[in-house]
């Protein structure tokens, strides 16, 4: 039983072709009818790229239509709130490293004006010379 159902099984995974061709015209017939399906199909291939292209370039079109006064407020405000928040993190940062230098500073047996001096002048270093205080300034600071 196992040879029957080995060669059912081999007769299964066979493909039939209905209609096969047996004679030499019928070949001839069927090779040009591939060969115009194929030239077919790569029309359609082509015309299909351009359809594409096409929808490509209609999406980048309509992004540079955009309203310019919608989305120029739109920008302005969100540089506005970063340019703020941004500014304030970096002031705190300025803030705390001077304060925590002023303090390394006293613990060094420094008086407090030469030490809020020195914690100006890491600043200073640290962050540039527009991120310096006044001597007002970091008495009223580092009180």
């Amino acid at each position: 039983m196992k040879k029957k159902e080995k060669k059912k099984l081999k007769k299964k995974d066979k493909i039939r072709v209905p209609g096969a061709v047996k004679n030499q015209a019928d070949i001839q017939d069927l090779k040009q009818r591939i060969k115009r399906l194929e030239a077919e199909l790569k029309h359609c291939e082509n015309t299909i790229e351009a359809l594409r292209h096409q929808v490509k370039d209609n999406k980048t079109e309509k992004s540079k239509k955009r309203k310019p006064g919608n989305s120029a407020v739109k920008s302005l405000r969100a540089q506005q709130s970063n340019t703020v928040a941004v500014a304030q993190r970096n002031a705190w940062k300025r803030h705390r490293y001077l304060r925590d230098r002023y303090d390394f500073h006293l613990e060094n047996s420094h008086d407090k004006p030469n030490a809020r001096d020195l914690a100006d002048k890491d600043l200073r270093q640290e962050y540039g010379e527009k991120a310096g205080f006044s001597k007002q300034e970091l008495e009223h600071i580092l009180s």
